[in-house]
């Protein structure tokens, strides 16, 4: 894949967990609250991969 095709690439919800390394339950508990913006397609939830960079670096930007 090339950057731009995985950057447009949506997440599931299992990959959002293995890259903030947190549980599903976790993952989908950060979608309750509004702190991970989503997709929803029919009845699946994505994630584009440039949100959840987004999130990361929100919260590296916190610690400093």
């Amino acid at each position: 894949m090339t950057d731009k095709t995985d950057q447009l690439k949506l997440l599931t919800v299992p990959e959002v967990a293995e890259m903030l390394s947190i549980s599903e339950s976790h993952a989908y508990a950060l979608k309750a609250t509004g702190k991970l913006k989503f997709i929803k397609i029919g009845r699946s939830t994505r994630y584009k991969r440039t949100d959840i960079e987004r999130f990361i670096n929100e919260r590296i930007d916190q610690l400093k």
